[in-house]
This record gives C-alpha cells, sequence and structure tokens, in this order.
C-alpha cells in the first residue's frame, strides 16, 4: 500500500524499467505525469509505463491509500534498478 503525501512539489519525479498498477482503495490522489495530471477517486485505476516520469500526491484532508504494483521489464533480474530522479 501506498501513502502519497499531499504535498507533491517537494517530491522528485521518478521512473524506472517496467509498468505500474496504481489502485485508489480510500481517498483521492493525483498521478502527475510532466504532461498532464490525472485525478484519481476511490475505485479509479491507472495503468502505465514506469519509464514515464511519475509521481503521485493525495487529495483530500486524509491521505490516499493506493494499491501499487510495479513490475519490472528489464533483461536481467540480477541487476539493481534503482528509480531516477527528475526535475519537475
Amino acid at each position: 500500500m501506498l501513502y502519497p503525501p499531499h504535498d507533491a512539489d517537494h517530491v522528485p519525479f521518478r521512473d524506472h524499467p517496467g509498468e505500474e498498477f496504481l489502485f485508489v482503495n480510500e481517498g483521492q490522489a493525483e498521478l502527475i505525469l510532466p504532461s498532464r495530471t490525472i485525478t484519481l477517486a476511490s475505485g479509479d485505476s491507472a495503468y502505465f509505463k514506469a519509464s514515464t516520469p511519475h509521481k503521485v500526491r493525495s487529495l483530500g484532508t486524509r491521505r490516499a491509500a493506493l494499491l501499487l504494483l510495479v513490475t519490472n521489464d528489464h533483461a536481467d533480474p540480477d541487476t539493481p534498478q534503482t528509480p531516477q530522479a527528475h526535475l519537475p
């Protein structure tokens, strides 16, 4: 489970190999991409290539509860991959 902060201004964009699936279990959240922002309510989901720089923030008074699933599509599963930070 992921409980994103309300203030994502200080959080860098991240990207990594693979794909991500987000499901909003409780609350509301924003998926922030360089080209657009997507508002997600309870029960909504998003699926995207994780190589797209992204970050998430909670909306509303309480932190959102998101189920986060990440797949890795790099060639060598024994090679560690670290998220790459990006400036907005």
